[in-house]
């Protein structure tokens, strides 16, 4: 018989314990003194059967908030969790996304793009410029003329080859002017001039298919049209890649 209450005894002190664990039990107010379990059972502690006047059951306790740590491992502020770039370089500027920005959508992001505003479509270098084929300035246009020079015709002569090798490969021929004149009469003398141009490449075997021709007036001159050295540089076409 005292086995039995020993054992009895075990087992109510494990309820008890593992009660508590979970809900803390509590001292009734009853004579032979009853107690609750985390379970919502009475028991009573002196012949180990039900007890009474257990009282109300305690509060739950509210389980403790879980730490959470976010980490950002290249300092970009945005969250590894949420990051599509996760090795930025520090101190470069990042979208929400934590990628870097590419205004021009060239490939090239913006922290090592030197020519930010490249058309769209241009096959650019390293540095997001535009690949130019060839550049015809100066001389190769006299003022007001878009007649190919003989100079001009020559340095088209050697590219007609590296033309050619890429079938696959569209080139734009980008007219340009200096500021001398109208807006107006600007923008339909660089599509002269660069109608010129792709003229004469199909006359040397290239596909007419290859090419687009676009003028841009005196809308992007690469350097001032101060000087006449500078307004000659300005007379120009491109022939680039894209």
């Amino acid at each position: 018989m005292k086995t039995a209450k020993l054992y009895l005894l075990v087992i109510t002190m494990v309820v008890f314990v593992g009660g508590a664990s979970a809900h803390p039990g509590h001292w009734g107010a009853s004579e032979d003194q009853s107690w609750a379990t985390g379970f919502g059972d009475c028991w009573s502690a002196s012949n180990g059967g039900v007890g009474s006047n257990c009282g109300a059951a305690p509060a739950p306790v509210p389980a403790a908030a879980d730490t959470i740590y976010w980490y950002d491992e290249d300092g970009d502020g945005v969250v590894d969790a949420d990051d599509a770039c996760p090795r930025t370089p520090l101190g470069v500027p990042v979208n929400s996304s934590g990628c870097t920005e590419d205004y021009d959508g060239d490939g090239v992001p913006d922290y090592l793009d030197k020519c930010p505003e490249t058309p769209l479509g241009d096959v650019v270098d390293l540095v997001g410029c535009s690949i130019k084929i060839v550049s015809l300035e100066g001389v190769h246009f006299a003022f007001n003329s878009a007649t190919l020079t003989n100079t001009a015709k020559s340095i088209l002569d050697s590219v007609v080859g590296k033309i050619n090798a890429h079938p696959s490969t569209h080139f734009t021929v980008v007219g340009h002017t200096d500021n001398k004149g109208s807006d107006v009469y600007n923008q339909d003398l660089s599509e002269r001039r660069a109608k010129s141009v792709k003229n004469y490449l199909v006359t040397k075997g290239v596909s007419t298919s290859s090419f687009s021709v676009i003028g841009k007036g005196e809308n992007s001159p690469v350097t001032s049209n101060d000087t006449s050295e500078g307004r000659a540089k300005n007379r120009r076409v491109d022939v680039l890649a894209r």
